[in-house]
């Protein structure tokens, strides 16, 4: 679990059981703006609130697995 303001722009994260992308846009009050994936909708983000950040996944044709943003071996220590 982390805050909000942890986690880097393109990153996923779940909050009340549903899966969000973070963005890049902000208020000048420190809200972060995230889109749900299920359904596409934005939703503003207090940087205070806790979030478990996630890895999403694509397969490729031979079904192999692979991540939609790659980390380093010091980012996933991290998680």
């Amino acid at each position: 679990m982390k805050y909000l303001e942890e986690i880097k722009n393109g990153d996923c994260f779940i909050h009340d059981n549903f899966v969000y992308l973070l963005t890049s846009d902000f208020k000048k009050d420190g809200s972060k703006l995230s889109y749900r994936l299920d359904n596409g909708f934005p939703q503003w983000f207090n940087n205070t609130v806790i979030v478990e950040d996630i890895q999403i996944y694509r397969m490729d044709k031979q079904n192999n697995i692979i991540p939609i943003k790659e980390t380093t071996k010091n980012d996933a220590n991290l998680l």
